[in-house]
């Protein structure tokens, strides 16, 4: 039977019985009892339909938001895996999907009433037990990363993907692979310091995602968001240990140098010696094989390698001896663009101070010290500069 003989068959009993044309309530409850049994059975079949959408089929999303929005019972229909709809979609290449399934799912509380339509329901066939927004960040190959990125925006636009989301679903974690590199890409420049704030597995990110594959998706990234951090290779986990060893510790020292070389080229200016010298001085020769060119740059303050160590303080320029007796003249009579002190003064301050070190800097050129006088005298007093205020202030008026 095809569907208009069916549908011809209703309007002709609709008509009898509502005309009263027929009176075998036996008949009348026996036909009722065949279309509750068609319903469920149409109801079933829309909801196992569901499950292949991009896959065996692909209606447009307007046509499946009206069967969803027709057959509502659809959007928590179950398949053979312990899945709902959305999760099939997730995990599969019906991902275009999930914003109208969502959405619908939502005025059903699918999941419960902070479920978001689904969104943030486990999926039970899952079994590192992810959600569905997980999945959608982590499945698929380089190809649908675009447009699964797509997916993300709109479901950013609808409201169903927050900010917060980020951290507390762990999505960089899931995302941070070579073929869901868009999709990291994208939630990074959403929220830079989830690369340094986010935990996974009690740990920071920056531990965590320490593979290979992993590798250069986060460092790539964190380079450019926080290169005043040092790419994120020195922060510390809850032991203590930094990043950069913890790497080493899982791929080799060869294999993470070797990732860390491809990213900082000569042409990237990045002043990663800068950041070994005060952070991990323990591994300043390692660095200096590789990175040599580096020595000559300045950082984002502008300093030299030396005055970033000697800004660090007495006991970093201590775990950096060498560098000591290497200052050049002009090096010493130099000062710090941020703190403007010369480098016999910054050793001299602080809980650690060096004294030995800041007369040894003063014997070599004891002219920094008139050359600081002068400027200090050439600099009006605050007294004066309130004088000057004023008179300034009397002259306007």
């Amino acid at each position: 039977m095809n569907i208009s003989t069916f549908q011809s068959n209703l309007d002709f009993i609709k008509s009898l019985y509502f005309n009263e044309e027929w009176t075998d309530e036996e008949c009348r409850d026996r036909i009722l009892e065949a279309l509750e049994e068609a319903n469920e059975k149409i109801k079933e079949a829309f909801g196992e339909s569901i499950h292949k959408l991009g896959w065996s089929h692909k209606p447009t999303v307007e046509v499946v938001a009206k069967v969803v929005k027709k057959f509502p019972s659809t959007l928590s229909h179950i398949d053979e895996d312990g899945s709902i709809p959305i999760q099939s979609a997730a995990a599969s290449c019906g991902y275009e999907y999930l914003p109208i399934l969502a959405i619908e799912g939502m005025k059903q509380k699918i999941g419960g009433e902070d479920a978001r339509g689904g969104l943030l329901m486990i999926d039970p066939f899952e079994d590192r037990g992810w959600n569905t927004l997980q999945m959608l960040s982590n499945v698929g190959d380089c190809d649908e990363d675009a447009k699964r990125v797509k997916v993300l925006k709109e479901l950013r636009k609808s409201g169903l993907l927050l900010k917060k989301d980020i951290q507390e679903q762990a999505l960089l974690g899931v995302s941070c692979y070579k073929q869901c590199k868009k999709r990291f890409e994208y939630l990074v420049s959403w929220d830079p310091d989830a690369l340094k704030d986010t935990r996974v597995g009690n740990k920071p990110l920056a531990h965590a995602s320490i593979h290979s594959e992993q590798l250069p998706v986060f460092l790539e990234s964190s380079f450019k968001y926080h290169p005043e951090l040092g790419g994120l290779l020195f922060i510390k986990d809850d032991n203590g240990n930094i990043a950069f060893d913890t790497m080493c510790a899982e791929n080799g020292t060869k294999e993470t140098m070797a990732i860390i070389y491809e990213l900082l080229t000569p042409k990237s200016d990045y002043p990663i010696l800068h950041h070994i010298f005060t952070k991990a001085s323990q591994h300043k020769d390692l660095f200096m094989e590789y990175f040599p060119w580096a020595t000559q740059l300045k950082d984002h303050h502008g300093r030299s390698l030396q005055q970033a160590v000697l800004a660090a303080g007495p006991d970093i320029m201590n775990a950096n001896n060498f560098l000591f007796p290497m200052l050049t003249d002009d090096q010493i009579q130099e000062r710090d663009p941020m703190t403007t002190l010369y480098p016999f003064a910054a050793m001299a301050v602080g809980e650690h101070a060096d004294l030995m070190k800041s007369f040894y800097l003063l014997r070599r050129h004891p002219s920094v010290l008139d050359r600081r006088a002068r400027v200090n005298a050439d600099r009006p007093s605050i007294s004066r500069r309130r004088k000057k205020r004023k008179t300034g202030d009397k002259n306007d008026a």
